[in-house]
């Protein structure tokens, strides 16, 4: 307890705007625990200061497997290797939440995304890509089915979707068979593919560098929209030997990747049809929960506070400490300890009417994994009001180079992509064709991609968008109109 003590004084003296009654809130959390775990107080204890020392040491916790050996070499074994990988990490949940005890028994809960496609009886492939700074990154694919009609699969229009902050492909699945979006897409006749960028489960590899190393995590969204991106559509292009346009559907910090590419790289804004982002992260001045903790520190996090969230991958053991859970979130401890829900805010206020199956793809699929820069990267967008580039607040991305037409999508219960911040977007680049608002339906930041009525409210209008393709496009161009979702 000592140890945890000083670790909070010494963040206290980094910033002085923080109150003392963490440490006393922090006090009375570790009190509780001790009433509540007498017998086994000091091993807890113990258990607790060992993962903080050994955090950003060479004994990593489990999430370090040689994953990126499995790329290479294009390893036979790869999913039940990832199947180990998931349940190895989220082991570490199941020591303080028992919760997750019944949710390892349901048969998704540790599939990979081919694995749970082939499940919902889609045909997909998987792609291994390089980027130009040596990372190995995976593109799932799944193509149109063949017994539909051939007035649909005469569509045949490709459309790119990336997942959002510490997510991966599996999240555009999650709802299974019938909701969600890929297969909603491939139903109509569009050849979907869904990237997976650096860090997560299925990009952990790099042509030199080792995945438990410092300079392997030295990243953010940044090198993903300069990189990953740019690989992602030369590799589609060249495989499908087609300058046909592409569609690009981004969430969260997908929207992200895909501005830091056009802004800095503009040729690509010729290579895309339309741009739909849903929750954008990128003017992020109104953000609201425990994300503001970390802005005052993130152009220069203090050590102790690497100790705490990682140094190189963001909070490695997938598990967000239980005292600093309680204090800023609110909501069953089971999401609050999820490093994506405690952040974002977004506790499912209805997680009751979920089935056990959803719930368990979900928490053992999210978080995928990212980096601490990219985390830290945001944070400063945060704190300065500006898009930027890394640990350099006067060097902006040049919006004013993006000029792919642009529908945008926020939510008035979303926590980290707020309804101004977004607007702010929708008048800094140069072709929106489109902000629609969603208003009172508890769409949280996640909901936009597993919201139990995300077919509904976004997947249905992400459809409009894609069908009417440019006609909608000319005739919305610069109209500056805003729409609403109100009923």
């Amino acid at each position: 307890m000592k140890v945890s003590i000083v670790t909070l004084v010494i963040l206290l003296s980094f910033n002085q705007k923080v109150s003392c009654a963490p440490i006393f809130d922090y006090i009375v959390g570790k009190i509780t625990d001790i009433a509540d775990t007498v017998t086994n107080t000091f091993v807890n204890i113990r258990a607790q200061v060992e993962n903080i020392l050994l955090a950003t040491g060479n004994n990593r916790p489990v999430l370090r497997l040689h994953y990126p050996i499995l790329h290479q070499h294009g390893d036979p074994n790869f999913k039940s290797n990832f199947n180990d990988f998931v349940e190895k990490a989220a082991a570490e949940n199941e020591t303080e939440i028992p919760e997750y005890i019944n949710l390892k028994s349901e048969p998704t809960a540790l599939m990979s995304t081919p694995q749970l496609a082939t499940l919902h009886g889609r045909r997909v492939e998987s792609h291994v890509i390089h980027t130009k700074d040596g990372y190995l990154l995976t593109l799932h694919r799944i193509s149109p089915r063949t017994d539909r009609s051939a007035d649909l699969m005469a569509v045949n229009q490709t459309v790119i979707l990336h997942h959002g902050l510490l997510g991966s492909s599996a999240d555009w699945i999650l709802l299974g068979p019938e909701k969600s979006l890929p297969y909603i897409l491939t139903d109509a006749g569009y050849d979907v593919w869904m990237a997976n960028a650096r860090g997560n489960y299925y990009s952990r590899g790099h042509v030199k560098m080792a995945v438990d190393s410092d300079a392997f995590w030295r990243f953010s969204f940044q090198e993903m929209g300069e990189h990953d991106l740019s690989a992602v559509i030369d590799y589609i292009r060249n495989l499908k030997k087609s300058d046909d346009p592409i569609d690009y559907i981004g969430h969260s910090m997908g929207a992200t990747a895909l501005l830091v590419l056009l802004s800095t790289n503009p040729q690509y804004n010729k290579y895309l049809r339309v741009g739909i982002l849903l929750a954008p992260l990128v003017f992020m001045s109104n953000v609201e929960g425990p994300f503001k903790v970390l802005t005052a520190m993130a152009s220069s996090p203090p050590e102790q506070l690497l100790k705490l969230i990682g140094n190189k991958e963001f909070v490695p053991t997938r598990k967000i400490p239980k005292w600093l859970a309680l204090k800023y979130c609110k909501g069953p401890l089971l999401f609050c300890c999820n490093p994506l829900y405690f952040i974002s805010g977004g506790i499912p206020e209805d997680n009751h009417a979920w089935n056990l199956s959803f719930l368990a793809r979900l928490l053992y699929h999210v978080p995928a994994g990212g980096s601490t820069d990219t985390i830290m990267h945001y944070a400063q967008l945060v704190k300065s009001g500006k898009f930027h580039r890394y640990n350099n607040v006067y060097e902006e991305f040049p919006l004013n180079q993006v000029t792919l037409p642009i529908a945008l999508f926020s939510s008035s219960e979303d926590w980290l992509a707020t309804i101004p911040d977004v607007l702010r977007l929708y008048f800094s680049i140069v072709n929106p064709i489109d902000h629609y608002i969603i208003r009172g339906r508890n769409m949280s930041h996640t909901e936009f991609v597993w919201g139990a009525r995300a077919d509904e409210i976004v997947f249905k209008k992400i459809l409009e968008f894609l069908d009417s393709g440019l006609a909608i496009i000319g005739n919305a161009k610069n109209s500056n109109e805003v729409h609403s979702d109100l009923a």
